[in-house]
């Protein structure tokens, strides 16, 4: 038997809490480039608050809640196909199916990154998709071997490329763009990066690939199918990935709150190792709400509120997204340059708050979100699985 076709169809607590704990994370990274940093350092502290968010953003949040979200979204692809497989529809259809789902995820992202302004992360994974869609047709050997052989390449792509990002920042190089002062400046800045192909050139600085691969792995196996079967092997990844992540995470803490001064190729190395041991982090995270989910019979109240906000996650990151250029951004507000972290994160969770209730509401009306539906009718046109 197709190993895809392996497990029954359904929805999952532990991923739709999952995901939507993940929109949470990903709005609190992307918050903290608005407010200064410059993935290297971190914003300057103006109070104990400020320090201490710091420290909380680099052992918990940055680089892991990207590698967190790559990993549901790996995840999610073996659903997709396994409702292929179940309907014995022909491959092909699973594969245009497949196809779309990652060319419109570019054109989303072309439109949040140039257009509106931004951070964003679906182009970087409609790329990954069409280098890796065949890899959800081959064997799982195929998956697990390609996993170890991209592991391999970031181990020497990831430290020649942040040794050299790290170089260009001690000689006064900006790595982020993003302070423009015009709206057209930077449309026609992230439009030349965006042609020239930034979100296959972002894999070189970001490795997401990896994630992907595992979530699709960690998908074909239903370790987040909320079987008691995969409890023992989920503590384990829960406990290892979390402690290899935060230990990992130490000397990219101290440097970038200015406690150890680094020359450049170490910076680049302890950044390096950060995003490394991120990605167990991602795996950490994940683990631990598919041990959370089978307790979970019955959602109500946050719990029934945050998994209709991953049921909703397009919409939402979307939406957080917007929120953020507004209050923070140079164009609009301009809030990025008048708080400290801590009171940007307290915005953010309002922000995050939001986007809680409104998903609620969407939830209790039996509503899908509005981007998520656009994006199905885009993919599926007419009648096909809808699996996610």
């Amino acid at each position: 038997m197709n190993p895809i076709a392996q497990l029954g169809q359904k929805r999952f607590v532990s991923l739709d809490l999952a995901r939507g704990f993940m929109l949470l994370l990903v709005a609190l990274a992307h918050a903290s480039l608005f407010l200064g940093s410059s993935l290297l350092t971190r914003p300057e502290s103006m109070s104990m608050y400020d320090t201490i968010v710091n420290y909380l953003s680099v052992f918990l949040v940055d680089n892991r809640a990207r590698a967190m979200f790559a990993l549901l979204f790996g995840y999610g692809l073996t659903l997709i196909v396994r409702s292929y497989v179940k309907r014995n529809k022909p491959i092909k259809e699973a594969k245009t199916s497949l196809y779309r789902r990652a060319w419109f995820p570019i054109l989303f992202g072309f439109i949040l990154s140039v257009l509106i302004g931004g951070k964003d992360i679906l182009a970087i994974y409609g790329t990954a998709l069409l280098a890796c869609c065949w890899l959800l047709f081959r064997s799982d050997k195929t998956v697990l071997r390609s996993i170890m052989a991209l592991s391999l390449v970031y181990v020497v792509i990831l430290p020649l490329t942040w040794i050299a990002m790290a170089y260009a920042q001690f000689n006064g190089n900006t790595i982020l763009p993003g302070n423009y002062t015009h709206y057209f400046e930077r449309v026609t800045s992230q439009f030349i990066q965006f042609a020239t192909g930034g979100p296959f050139i972002a894999h070189f600085l970001l490795p997401v690939g990896v994630s992907i691969l595992i979530g699709i792995w960690a998908g074909r196996k239903g370790l987040l199918n909320e079987s008691p079967k995969n409890k023992p092997f989920l503590k384990k990844a829960a406990v290892y990935g979390l402690s290899i992540s935060l230990i990992g995470a130490l000397p990219h803490a101290l440097y970038s709150n200015q406690l150890i001064e680094l020359p450049p190729a170490l910076v680049g190395l302890t950044f390096s190792l950060h995003m490394a041991t991120g990605i167990l982090g991602g795996v950490a995270y994940a683990a631990i709400f598919g041990l959370i989910g089978p307790k979970i019979t019955n959602p109500s109240g946050i719990v029934w509120a945050i998994t209709s906000l991953g049921k909703r996650s397009l919409t939402f990151f979307i939406y957080n997204e917007i929120m953020l250029i507004v209050l923070f951004s140079k164009q609009t507000l301009n809030l990025g340059n008048q708080l400290g972290m801590a009171a940007g994160w307290g915005l953010t969770l309002c922000i995050c708050l939001t986007a809680l209730g409104c998903a609620a509401w969407l939830e209790s009306k039996q509503k899908s979100g509005p981007i998520d539906h656009l994006f199905r009718k885009l993919v599926y046109r007419k009648s096909s699985p809808r699996a996610s």
